[in-house]
């Protein structure tokens, strides 16, 4: 693995308070397929509450690279069409070189609450 090849993400998310059970469910769910995957392709996967009882989410995540990234995404795609979990992305940041046909993917999804971090100092 390639230092200059991870992804990092970062996402602020708001869950409706009414799904906020189905999302920490759908999470634990996501979590066992990230085990699956292994730690040499999804190097954390982690969501935090901005308070115990809010409806705010902070989403952080790495990647070893693109293709993990996108497998990623491949493999969670089923639990997140069964959950539906209603929740508002605020801001939705992706560190990391990717190719333009991922990157124009995410600006299509989000908007201009997508911002990429592409040049690594």
């Amino acid at each position: 693995m390639e230092a200059n090849k991870i992804l990092r993400l970062t996402a602020k998310v708001k869950v409706d308070q009414a799904d906020r059970p189905r999302f920490i469910q759908m999470t634990g769910e996501l979590k066992a397929i990230v085990a699956e995957e292994g730690p040499t392709q999804v190097l954390s996967y982690d969501c935090y509450f901005k308070e115990p009882h809010t409806r705010e989410c902070l989403i952080t995540e790495a990647y070893a690279d693109e293709a993990a990234l996108l497998l990623h995404l491949k493999l969670i795609a089923p639990v997140s069409a069964k959950y539906q979990v209603a929740m508002e992305v605020i801001r939705f940041e992706l560190c990391g070189e990717l190719a333009e046909a991922t990157l124009t993917s995410f600006r299509d999804a989000y908007g201009d609450r997508f911002e990429h971090y592409g040049f690594m100092v």
